[in-house]
Formats: structure tokens, sequence, C-alpha cells
């Protein structure tokens, strides 16, 4: 039989990667709106806007992940 506490640790982690995966989702999400959001407003017919602000997004999200793992490692 498992321990209580390590299901209450298992469901710790689980809703903290859960959380961290939807803040990727958000940033993401957000600067490949901003992007798409300019390239209409300054009516450029490629999306350059929209892919090098999603790309950006990608960046800081990663960036972000890593530090928010790095900071519950030296919990």
């Amino acid at each position: 039989m498992k321990d209580p506490n390590e299901k209450k640790r298992n469901i710790g982690s689980f809703a903290r990667y859960s959380a961290i995966s939807f803040q990727m989702l958000a940033t993401i999400g957000l600067f490949a709106f901003g992007g798409y959001k300019l390239d209409k407003y300054m009516g450029h017919k490629t999306l350059l806007l929209t892919a090098l602000l999603s790309l950006m997004g990608v960046v800081i999200s990663l960036y972000q992940v890593v530090r928010q793992l790095n900071k519950n490692d030296n919990e």
C-alpha cells in the first residue's frame, strides 16, 4: 500500500506541471495573437510579425519553464 503523503506529492507535482503547461500555452498564444493583430494593422500580406512574435513567445515560455523547474528543484 502506498504512503498517503506520496500520493499528495504526486498530485501536487501533477498540478504544478499542468500549470506550467497552461502558462506556456498562454504566453505563446498571446504573442501569436499580438503578432497577428500587428500584421493586420500594418497591412502586411505575409504574417511575418505573427511568425516572429510566436517564435519569441516560444523562447520566452521555455525560459520561464526552465526557471520554474530550477526553482522547484532548489526547494
